[in-house]
């Protein structure tokens, strides 16, 4: 190793203000962080870094621009995000539609994947799913137990750059040993009496298969809120909303209180899922009072 240089490399793990770097030429560095990237966001795990590599020690100095950034999982310079619903626990599908509404702000691709399909519920989970998604995103079945679906996952994300996101106990870290065929992330199972997720992932990391294809496992979490913005333009990231817009008689219409709505006569009709329709309102209401507070 040579002493007194700066090495480029992407974090690759965070835990505890310590950061596993590997470097544009393969090699692994322990490193920490000094002065304001010491701050809690200030390095997310998919970061281009510059590491100062002395005798005693590995400083991360700077961090490069990023094309992509979430701030639930802290992930960066990703190219999509998957997913991951199952029957148990109970899918929570307006986490689903925040985390596709920060995929389209963040102008990355979004899969939604129902695992466990070895589990009673799944196929009517998948249903519903492709009722509600199918015309947003890539919803597709595996199960990482037996296998099915897994190479349909490998081959969208392959070459690419993906994390995995959802609730705990979806079954993220089985679906990337599932993979990479070998057991690089530790499993967890359901609370016998809360029926919840156990969070048995507790950082994010970065594991690279042969080809160059990265995957980041991400804690499971359960609350999730978007960075503010008007919620006048919510509507717009709802973009199975679309084709009923010019229906609408007003202008800039929010399909929430207004008269002669297309969106809500396309609810009524069956044309757009009323459980969607109803989590948007919900939605909708949340990012009012929020932007109502904005200055208090």
């Amino acid at each position: 190793m040579a002493i007194g240089t700066i090495r480029k490399g992407q974090i690759i793990k965070g835990v505890a203000g310590k950061y596993t770097v590997k470097t544009d030429d393969g090699e692994i560095l322990r490193c920490f962080a000094r002065g304001k990237l010491r701050e809690n966001g200030a390095l997310y795990v998919g970061d281009e870094v510059d590491v100062e590599v002395s005798a005693s020690e590995c400083v991360i100095k700077d961090v490069y621009p990023r094309s992509s950034m979430l701030v639930r999982p802290y992930v960066s310079n990703i190219d999509g995000i998957v997913i991951v619903v199952s029957p148990v626990p109970k899918p929570d599908f307006l986490l689903v539609d925040k985390l596709i509404i920060s995929c389209l702000q963040q102008g990355i691709d979004s899969v939604l994947c129902v695992n466990k399909c070895d589990l009673q519920g799944t196929d009517e989970l998948y249903a519903a799913a492709k009722k509600e998604y199918g015309e947003i995103t890539t919803v597709i079945l595996t199960c990482a137990e037996d296998g099915r679906g897994i190479d349909e996952l490998r081959q969208i994300i392959s070459g690419r750059y993906y994390c995995l996101a959802g609730q705990s106990a979806v079954g993220k870290s089985s679906l990337v040993n599932a993979l990479v065929g070998d057991k690089v992330m530790e499993t967890g199972e359901i609370g016998e009496k809360s029926g919840r997720g156990k969070h048995t992932t507790r950082h994010v990391e970065i594991v690279e298969f042969d080809d160059g294809t990265k995957i980041a496992d991400t804690c499971g979490f359960s609350m999730f809120e978007i960075p503010l913005f008007d919620p006048m333009f919510l509507s717009g990231y709802y973009i199975d909303f679309d084709k009923y817009r010019d229906n609408c008689r007003f202008r800039g219409c929010t399909h929430t209180v207004e008269e002669c709505c297309g969106v809500k006569e396309a609810v009524e009709l069956g044309q757009i899922p009323a459980e969607r329709y109803e989590r948007y309102l919900k939605l909708y209401e949340e990012f009012n009072k929020r932007w109502e507070k904005r200055y208090g």
